[in-house]
């Protein structure tokens, strides 16, 4: 909805002439109308707003209590905001607003910090208790809407973007080695890291409270499966349909038009589907791409037809692929992110914001609760894997390492199979790591320089292991993958990617397949109500056969992704070529620049059907990380 800035010092902030409005001026994307800032000698905020509740003046930040000892800046949905408005009237609490943002200030005074347990919904907000000195910074549970922060001196800084808090006078963040190894394999920084070492992401389903000079942070929820074994297929996808329903009819709630993305997957399609039934027709949007096994255009315009949208198909144009454009977007992030449906991310959303609407419903979260990625289907192979014999595992890692010349992909997958799982037999962390990461360890080991890599702990210490022991070992690693899911993956990578990019754009979008009732029959599914073994999301399919086309609801999984041509040519690729090969290239002094060097003539160079060591796709994702890193390193002046 928003982006919010601001500064907290117990005793007296320090001087820092012109941030806020140079913080104002970085963060103008979010909040195209309006700005604010407020700020007495302890605490200073800066606000700019994206109007969807109460389009009026009342609605502007930041808001405060009558008594004016209560500020906020607030950034976000609160989907029970009417609830809690008659609660808090009926105890006696003036209203001067219809805006959600103002239940947070009469909460907080029946509640202190506390409040964030009553709220549902996606926020990021910053409370300043002026009598009693006090900063309360709170996150959503599952990290829908990003906040940063830092301590230099003993003041706090925090805003919805980090270019906000760099802009400070004289502080000078460092690049954080550890965090930018666990990059390396991830395509991202898992939180609360960031990239710089000075500069925290507050955890999801947190809050930070400073006051008399010290600041600490609690956690008020956290991701817990608890697999039923007694659901049933029909009553769960029941349950799960009546309450998408809900969530989507309460995150449509707003004063301005609210549309839906739809790709032509089954989580995009459900959401539009449950849009129809709980509020009638909508606008949908989906990008086309011409690549073959990348357009799902047909499957968007089935679903439009089938539920009855006033669809746009969006065709990138000239302006979406120029180098400019593309590396605009990768630094925009302020930290290094490899995620390559960022691009198609900003194109729909800035399709949608050229059509004159600023809020729109996503399929995003489906995966994470009801175990839609290939890792929940190919968790029944490993285990099969690991239940062999020894011999016979390396008889099959060795046929794959044979097969990796002659085949597209069977050889490669065959032998990084074997070795998850005889890894996995050991420390199951190393299993649940191997199924997130695009490089392993000893892959990270072949890139960076020995003395660049001392003293880096392995990426799989952020994945909870067990000891591998009975015939319900499945059930306990489904469970941990759906924790770490939640924990890593989604709040780092894609609820970043979704924020950072619609964000850009000026529009807000809204996850209902997030939404906490959803999300609770998710987080109660035994691993067979997840996958077969051959496709996953099966209470969500389930429900696509009543509400979809069967084409659409038989169609397996298709990530939102770009083909890799578009990058592999023209002026990108020549961009790609200055920034990374050049003797100034700054990934060169700390990384193997021979392989940087290989890695990006084979990918220039190499046909998607080519065997070898590393898959078409896998040079793609390498190249692009190390773009990132070093657009990110360059606008920074970073050294490892």
């Amino acid at each position: 909805m928003c982006g919010l800035a601001g500064r907290f010092h117990a005793q007296c902030l320090p001087e820092a002439r012109g941030w806020a409005e140079r913080a104002d001026r970085l963060l103008a994307h979010r909040g195209p109308d309006g700005a604010g800032h407020w700020t007495d000698e302890r605490c200073e905020l800066v606000h700019r707003r994206l109007a969807l509740l109460d389009l009026s003046p009342a609605g502007a930040q930041p808001l405060a209590n009558e008594t004016g000892d209560i500020w906020v800046v607030f950034n976000g949905e609160i989907y029970n905001h009417d609830v809690l408005r008659a609660l808090l009237v009926a105890r006696g609490h003036i209203f001067r607003s219809r805006t959600d943002t103002e239940v947070l200030v009469h909460l907080y005074e029946e509640r202190g910090e506390r409040l964030v347990e009553h709220l549902r919904g996606i926020f990021a907000f910053a409370i300043y208790d002026v009598r009693r000195r006090r900063l309360v910074l709170a996150r959503d549970r599952f990290g829908v809407k990003p906040l940063f922060y830092a301590t230099p001196g003993e003041q706090i800084v925090f805003a919805s973007e980090i270019k906000a808090i760099t802009a400070l006078p004289g502080f000078r963040p460092t690049l954080d080695r550890q965090a930018c190894c666990d990059y390396l394999g991830l395509g991202y920084v898992p939180e609360p890291a960031t990239g710089f070492a000075e500069i925290q992401a507050l955890p999801p389903g947190s809050v930070l409270v400073a006051e008399a000079g010290r600041h600490w942070t609690r956690s008020y929820y956290a991701v817990e499966p608890r697999p039923d074994p007694t659901r049933r297929l029909e009553e769960t996808a029941a349950q799960t349909s009546e309450r998408m329903i809900g969530a989507v009819r309460r995150q449509s709630e707003a004063d301005v038009p609210v549309a839906a993305l739809l790709s032509g997957g089954i989580d995009s399609s459900l959401v539009v589907a449950a849009r129809r039934r709980a509020m009638g027709t909508t606008v949908t949007f989906n990008v086309q791409f011409s690549g073959a096994g990348y357009d799902e255009t047909p499957l968007a315009l089935a679903v439009a037809r089938h539920v009855g949208t006033q669809h746009h198909v969006i065709e990138p144009r000239d302006w979406s692929m120029t180098s400019d454009t593309v590396l605009g977007l990768i630094r925009h992030f302020d930290q290094p992110f490899a995620d390559t449906s960022l691009i198609p991310m900003y194109w729909v959303s800035r399709a949608i914001r050229d059509q004159g609407i600023i809020c729109a419903l996503s399929g995003d979260g489906g995966d994470e609760a009801f175990g839609g990625y290939h890792s929940f289907w190919r968790a029944n192979r490993l285990m099969h894997l690991m239940r062999m014999p020894g011999w016979a595992r390396t008889a099959m890692r060795g046929a794959g390492v044979a097969l990796k010349s002659w085949t597209r992909n069977l050889g490669r997958q065959l032998a990084k199979a074997t070795s998850l799982a005889d890894a996995g037999r050991a420390d199951s962390s190393v299993l649940l790591a191997g199924l997130a990461n695009y490089l392993g360890e000893d892959q990270k080991k072949q890139l960076l320089l020995p003395l660049s890599a001392e003293q880096l702990l392995p990426v799989y210490r952020h994945f909870d292991g067990f000891r591998p022991a009975g015939t319900h070992d499945i059930e306990e690693l489904s469970r941990r993958m759906t924790s770490k899911m939640f924990a890593i993956g989604l709040p780092s990578d894609m609820l970043r990617k979704v924020d950072m990019m619609s964000m850009r754009a000026s529009i807000e979008v809204r996850v209902p397949l997030l939404d906490e009732e959803v999300v609770d029959v998710g987080l109660t599914l035994p691993h067979r109500l997840k996958t077969n073994g051959r496709e996953g999301k099966l209470v969500l399919r389930h429900i696509a056969q009543q509400w979809l086309p069967p084409t659409v609801a038989r169609h397996p999984k298709h990530g939102f992704a770009i083909p890799a041509e578009l990058l592999g040519s023209g002026a990108i690729a020549r961009a790609c070529d200055d920034l990374l090969l050049g003797s100034d290239a700054r990934v060169g002094w700390f990384l193997n620049r021979a392989l940087i060097r290989d890695w990006v003539t084979r990918f220039r160079g190499s046909s998607r059907e080519a065997g070898g060591e590393i898959s078409h796709s896998g040079l793609y994702q390498r190249v692009f990380t190390l773009l990132s890193l070093e657009l990110w390193m360059r606008d920074y002046e970073l050294s490892w």
